[in-house]
């Protein structure tokens, strides 16, 4: 392995350790949200390139120290955001969901001005190629609720690839990507299950650890290979694909994730019954039939998110999730100014 000066400097920087860990962080709490992308996250702090570089070279067999120390950072803390943190998004998505998937909006198009900055002036290759992005998201939200998809190891591995393909795409929500394979609260519940010592979780976190694996090098080398022979309409596509990716984040009367229903206890079950309005949950007898009655009941009614105050506290979300993706592309300028000044 190659060892400079150079090197040894940029990888014991402090500024350039905290930003690498700032997105680690960010990517694996992006990628426990639907809509969210984790690519999103690192373009916003400025690591994407070196991200998509780093992964491309090791994978070809190609090390440097600033490569291997860079992935271990950000993987690292990314994977301890997800450990972390799976259990409390579910709980979230359960109790607050108006509030936090109008944040997830927010988040989302914040990225959309990193991305117009880095395609730059419009050319014909960058506009149709956002046009076939928000066009590819429209189809998909459209198809979300009319697929039934398996739940076996095949699909945990299929879902590992295509969660981790999209993750690292600008734009692309990896969750958003689980969610229209109806794998999302599976996979999320068996990181929580994991989490509380439910060793069976290994079951599906393993499958899908391996397709993410495959996901993350291929298309790493594949958008290596485009960013640097179609970089416009590359750019196009991910713009259109985070703009288009919106349309399946509307963010009243979401069904209740069942895998959050099913980490309740009876008694929280039926708790949350009455505040949602759900008859009949108590007349159920165990966790199970008393989630599936609470899906079941609040697909059958009809909407009762979308009143006055919850329409409020969702725009004061949105604003403020698209102000803090905003707030982040400042760490991409601070990072470059580091750099411009490093001795």
């Amino acid at each position: 392995m190659p060892d400079t000066t150079e090197e040894q400097r940029s990888i014991m920087s402090v500024g350039w350790g905290c930003l690498v860990a700032v997105g680690g962080v960010l990517m694996g709490i992006a990628n426990l949200i639907p809509g969210v992308s984790g690519g999103t996250m690192i373009l916003a702090v400025g690591i994407y390139e070196e991200f998509i570089e780093s992964v491309a070279e090791i994978s070809s067999l190609r090390f440097s120290w600033r490569r291997v120390v860079f992935l271990a950072l950000v993987m690292g803390f990314a994977g301890t955001a997800i450990f972390l943190l799976s259990g409390a998004i579910l709980s979230l998505l359960l109790w607050h969901a108006p509030i936090m998937f109008a944040l997830f909006i927010g988040l989302t198009l914040g990225g959309a001005p990193l991305l117009i900055k880095m395609i730059g002036n419009a050319t014909p290759a960058s506009i149709a190629g956002t046009i076939a992005g928000i066009a590819l998201m429209a189809g998909i939200a459209l198809a979300k609720d009319h697929v039934a998809m398996p739940r076996n190891p095949a699909m945990d591995v299929v879902s590992g690839v295509v969660g981790s393909t999209t993750m690292v795409l600008p734009g692309i929500s990896g969750s958003y990507m689980l969610l229209i394979l109806d794998q999302y609260d599976r996979v999320i519940g068996a990181v929580a299950d994991l989490k509380d010592r439910n060793f069976k979780a290994l079951r599906i976190i393993a499958p899908v650890g391996i397709g993410a694996v495959i996901g993350i090098v291929g298309l790493s080398n594949l958008l290596k290979y485009l960013l640097s022979k179609r970089k416009d309409a590359t750019l196009g596509v991910l713009l259109g694909m985070l703009l288009g990716s919106v349309l399946g984040l509307w963010p009243f009367d979401k069904t209740p994730p069942l895998k959050a229903l099913e980490r309740c206890t009876e008694v929280q079950l039926i708790e949350f019954a009455d505040v949602v309005g759900i008859e009949g949950a108590a007349d159920q007898v165990g966790i199970d039939a008393r989630a599936d009655h609470i899906v079941k009941q609040w697909k059958a009614r009809k909407n009762t998110d979308l009143n006055s105050k919850n329409i409020a506290l969702a725009s004061l979300m949105l604003v403020a999730g698209f102000v803090c993706t905003l707030l982040l592309g400042r760490l991409d300028k601070s990072k470059n100014e580091m750099e411009a000044h490093d001795p």
